[in-house]
């Protein structure tokens, strides 16, 4: 689907009335970024120090809290989408709502982590979602887990992400990617403990002639067991990149790899991929051959060798993965605008919640 295709098919969505924020306590998100592309939602990410200590976190979060209550007590919306994790944010909405505005709808954006063994443990976390009046999960699976952790269905909202618009093309080749041998190998990732760094970078070493493009802080690595002390020469590290940069270097990639070691994880990274029509090799876990089978190079990501076929495969074959991946993009977002405008109608006639 072109720029202006795209468009009209946004300015088809129906607008809730009012102020719609999505507000999230981090630096960027493409999920949201891209929903306000199809829907005109407004985004505001408040960032957080990446690696803080317990007690810095403790009190970021609590600069965190002070800073969204002055917000929505200025912007004053009708609908707030919040991104959670972190559950503080909920509790500031739930806050806002109480002694300032009783009238807003507030929608739960919940990724994955929310109902894992971290933020489930947390007091007045899972337990306060039912005074929302929906609850968005990404897939079926987090549906599941949703209900297993006590969230009522009458609240609960199935919907994926959408594949962004890309940015218009462009020929510079990004300052990271400069003086780096072809093909680039674009890893967009976050050194989570799901992530199978030790088996990507042991096929880094099978294919000395290939570049591979790591994103992400490293300094996330060491906490979740991942050694990054001994780097094969053709693996370069480009640190966290803002959209724009992040942007130019998805444009420049030859081949995206999204790659996880649990089912359940709806990698973001598969509908960027989507968006700007790259050739895509996605980890073949149950979740995501449903999602994404039909656009990308399915692999057992625990095995270099599995993966290093997978990815030589589809640069001989780039055209016909580039052309699959625009494909699914397109029915993806016909889809995606469906289950919104349905989303739309829900909000619509929920119930006050209190």
């Amino acid at each position: 689907m072109r720029a202006g295709e795209q468009h009209g098919a946004a300015s088809a969505l129906p607008r809730q009335s009012g102020e719609t924020l999505h507000l999230a306590w981090t630096g960027f998100q493409r999920r949201q970024q891209a929903m306000a592309a199809q829907a005109g939602l407004e985004c505001i990410f408040l960032p957080r120090t990446v690696g803080a200590s317990r007690a810095g976190l403790a009190a970021e979060y609590a600069a965190l809290y002070r800073r969204t209550l002055a917000l929505l007590r200025a912007r004053r919306p009708r609908v707030l989408w919040m991104q959670l994790p972190p559950m503080p944010l909920l509790w500031a909405a739930l806050q806002h709502r109480r002694w300032v505005d009783p009238s807003v709808k507030l929608v739960a954006d919940c990724h994955n982590a929310v109902f894992g063994r971290r933020w489930s443990r947390l007091p007045w976390g899972i337990s306060l979602l039912r005074h929302c009046d929906l609850v968005v999960v990404h897939n079926e699976v987090v549906t599941g887990l949703a209900r297993a952790r006590g969230v009522p269905q009458d609240v609960l909202f199935e919907l994926e992400d959408v594949p962004p618009q890309p940015s218009p093309p462009t020929k510079s080749i990004p300052h990271c990617l400069q003086q780096r041998p072809r093909p680039w190998i674009l890893v967009p990732g976050s050194f989570s403990a799901d992530e199978p760094v030790a088996e990507l970078l042991q096929t880094a070493r099978l294919r000395g002639d290939w570049t591979f493009v790591l994103t992400g802080a490293p300094a996330k690595a060491r906490r979740f067991g991942h050694d990054l002390s001994s780097l094969p020469a053709n693996v370069l590290l480009t640190g966290y990149l803002d959209p724009p940069q992040l942007d130019a270097v998805l444009q420049a990639g030859d081949v995206v790899l999204a790659l996880t070691k649990e089912d359940g994880i709806q990698l973001s990274v598969c509908n960027e991929a989507l968006g700007f029509g790259k050739p895509l090799v996605v980890s073949d876990t149950p979740l995501l051959r449903r999602l994404f089978g039909a656009g990308a190079m399915m692999v057992d990501s625990s095995r270099p060798e599995a993966l290093a076929a997978a990815i030589a495969q589809v640069l001989e074959q780039a055209a016909q993965w580039q052309q699959a991946a625009v494909d699914l993009a397109a029915r993806r977002r016909a889809a995606w605008t469906g289950r919104y405008e349905a989303l739309v109608e829900r909000l619509a006639h929920a119930r006050a919640r209190t």
